[in-house]
């Protein structure tokens, strides 16, 4: 599962929340003919909190 943010900085602002809740995340970029983003790939067990957090914490795009 992969979730995509606009900017390096919010990727790795939600590394972090998602680390301190016990969940592992990696963050990547990508770039293609659309533009580029970057990403946070975690497991799908994980999906439902994780989505959870980021959007508390304003993240999600």
């Amino acid at each position: 599962m992969e979730f995509q943010f606009k900017n390096s900085t919010d990727a790795m602002r939600g590394k972090e929340i998602l680390r301190t809740a016990g969940i592992r995340a990696f963050v990547g970029k990508r770039s293609g003919e659309d533009g580029c983003y970057y990403y946070l790939k975690i497991s799908d067990r994980n999906r439902e909190e994780a989505a959870e957090l980021l959007d508390k914490h304003g993240l999600l795009i």
